[in-house]
């Protein structure tokens, strides 16, 4: 298989650390939808990134539709998504607010890196702080210890630990860690295993794109 996008990306890192976890072997190909978006465009016409491209031909794009066959080609006993409720639905639940605190952060960042000064929207921006300090706090009240649903870990773990690094170098001032601690644990701990470590967040790939997200 072969990953399209850059490490600084939570959306690529996310898909990359769940082939790591299932140790299903690929290969990436560095790319961004700034510098390089016309061959973005060649791969997925939404023109985003992360695009895993499957042994077949087939692309799939987007980290929640990739996940998705990803977790449905494992055995239901090493997948990240519980297959029976209620259990699968807190994962899920938990999933979603934790993927929303990395598209708020992209938000953010759009609004305030990328936008001139002049065309900056106060009261979006706002908004945006509110909803990225909501969903830590959200997180923070599950109480992982050292998971968020239970005593194994799920792809909502994977997707909060993501979301917590990608905040520390987007957004730093807003992860208080003495606010957040338990977040910064399971982020801490996650981030030291070996299937995170090779998908780990690069400053190399970010620095490429100032500002930027694969998307």
């Amino acid at each position: 298989m072969l990953l399209y996008g850059h490490y600084d990306s939570p959306f690529v890192r996310r898909v990359a650390v769940v082939l790591n976890l299932y140790v299903m072997p690929f290969e990436r190909q560095p790319i961004s939808v700034f510098t390089e978006f016309d061959e973005v465009l060649r791969v997925n016409p939404l023109g985003t990134m992360p695009v895993l491209e499957l042994d077949s031909g087939d692309r799939l794009v987007d980290s929640r539709a990739i996940l998705d066959y990803l977790h449905e080609s494992v055995q239901f006993d090493r997948s990240l998504v519980p297959k029976e409720q209620p259990q699968r639905r807190v994962v899920l639940q938990t999933e979603v607010v934790a993927l929303g605190l990395i598209e708020k952060t992209v938000d953010y960042r759009t609004e305030t890196v990328r936008k001139a000064a002049s065309a900056r929207d106060d009261v979006w921006i706002a908004r945006r702080a509110t909803q990225i300090t909501s969903a830590l706090a959200w997180l923070e009240a599950r109480k992982p210890d050292p998971w968020l649903c239970g005593d194994h870990m799920t792809v909502a773990d994977v997707t909060t630990a993501i979301a917590i690094t990608n905040l520390r170098e987007k957004l730093p001032a807003m992860m208080d860690e003495a606010k957040f601690p338990q977040l910064a644990r399971l982020c801490d701990g996650c981030e030291i295993l070996p299937a995170f470590r090779a998908a780990a967040y690069s400053r190399a790939e970010a620095a490429l794109t100032p500002g930027a997200y694969e998307g």
